[in-house]
């Protein structure tokens, strides 16, 4: 894919009430069109690797992985079986949280120096997390909400993909299949 535009938008000086300044940019190869070109692709790369880092990384998979990994410890012994399937997977990720929380995620730390400024980072976690229901997780319903599938109960996976050529919804559901036949 090429992108044939991209907006850029920054909270309107005379605030939030008023919405937000938004540019739109678009293709240019030579002089300094084509270095704002360059530009506004380099803020998209970078907030897009800001937004995978702090809500996929670290709020879809490791902060919301961390009710398990207590409940696991708490109410199964080590000798259950789930328990010994769950261990090898949730063996470091209180200490791997609990660091990134010291170093990466925390007020002043890493995200907000080098990709949110200041108060944005925690900000938009909170705000992502406050809509975050599990149930929603599920890859079917993951993708439906993205728009690339529709509900249908005559499909094996419960959705009808809208992109037959998309390798990750189609391995993904073979896989959700197996996993929910199995378990």
């Amino acid at each position: 894919m090429k992108p044939v535009a991209i907006e850029l938008s920054l909270p309107h000086p005379d605030g939030d009430e008023l919405g937000a300044v938004s540019k739109v940019y678009t293709p240019a190869d030579q002089g300094v069109e084509g270095s704002i070109w360059q530009l506004a692709k380099a803020y998209v790369a970078v907030n897009d690797s800001g937004v995978h880092q702090l809500i996929s990384h670290w709020l879809n998979t490791h902060a919301a992985i961390e009710p398990f990994v207590i409940a696991t410890n708490r109410q199964l012994s080590v000798l259950h079986p789930i328990h010994k399937l769950l261990h090898p997977h949730f063996r470091d990720t209180m200490n791997i949280n609990a660091l990134a929380r010291q170093i990466l995620i925390n007020a002043g730390g890493v995200l907000e120096m080098t990709v949110f400024p200041a108060k944005y980072a925690m900000e938009m976690s909170a705000v992502v997390y406050k809509s975050w229901v599990f149930p929603e997780q599920a890859l079917p319903a993951d993708l439906i909400k993205r728009g690339v599938a529709v509900e249908d109960s005559s499909s094996p996976h419960g959705v009808r993909l809208l992109i037959q050529d998309y390798p990750y919804a189609v391995d993904g559901l073979e896989i959700w299949s197996a996993i929910k036949s199995w378990v």
